[in-house]
């Protein structure tokens, strides 16, 4: 993800593509190679609530104990975004999709990066899911886009997704 390079890589259950989400310019860029609206937001993976606390509202006693339940894990969540947050990661909603995921190359992958990382299906937007990271490769087979060789998480299904505020289940 260094000098706004693409990487393909494992999550908990689907091969992901993602970029530094700081990086405006390779945010636009998974946008492009996924052929996806613009108005459908990323999920951010981060190493911890800390990573992205200047970028959100105050949380609740309440809502740091339930975040305390779900994370780390396969469970992402809505959380309220201040004015903070880089214009490119706004959208509609005043939410973002934040995750801390136990997957250990995931981990791995940002104590390494120590940042916000976008985190989406390595597919073409609206077509299945791929699983295999040659298909993969060679759909995504651009000078910008690189490969993190490691396992698959053993989830058969997408994170759960759920807004904090709320509680609302909105992904299963």
């Amino acid at each position: 993800m260094a000098e706004g390079k693409i990487l393909i890589h494992p999550t908990e259950g689907i091969w992901g593509i993602g970029c530094d989400a700081l990086n405006k310019e390779s945010f636009l860029r998974i946008y492009d190679l996924k052929k996806r609206p613009k108005n459908k937001s990323f999920i951010l993976l981060i190493d911890s609530l800390d990573t992205i606390s200047k970028y959100i509202n105050k949380l609740s006693v309440e809502e740091l104990n339930f975040i305390d339940t779900v994370w780390p894990g396969p469970t992402t969540l809505l959380i309220d975004y201040d004015e903070k947050l880089p214009e490119h990661l706004q959208n509609a909603s005043g939410k973002i999709a934040l995750r801390v995921s136990n997957h250990y190359p995931i981990k791995a992958l940002l104590e390494t990066f120590s940042g916000i990382m976008v985190s989406t299906s390595a597919n073409i937007s609206g077509q299945e899911n791929l699983n295999n990271i040659d298909e993969i490769m060679s759909v995504f087979n651009e000078s910008d886009v690189a490969y993190f060789d490691d396992k698959l998480g053993n989830n058969n299904k997408p994170s759960r997704i759920i807004d904090l505020h709320t509680r609302a289940v909105i992904r299963d």
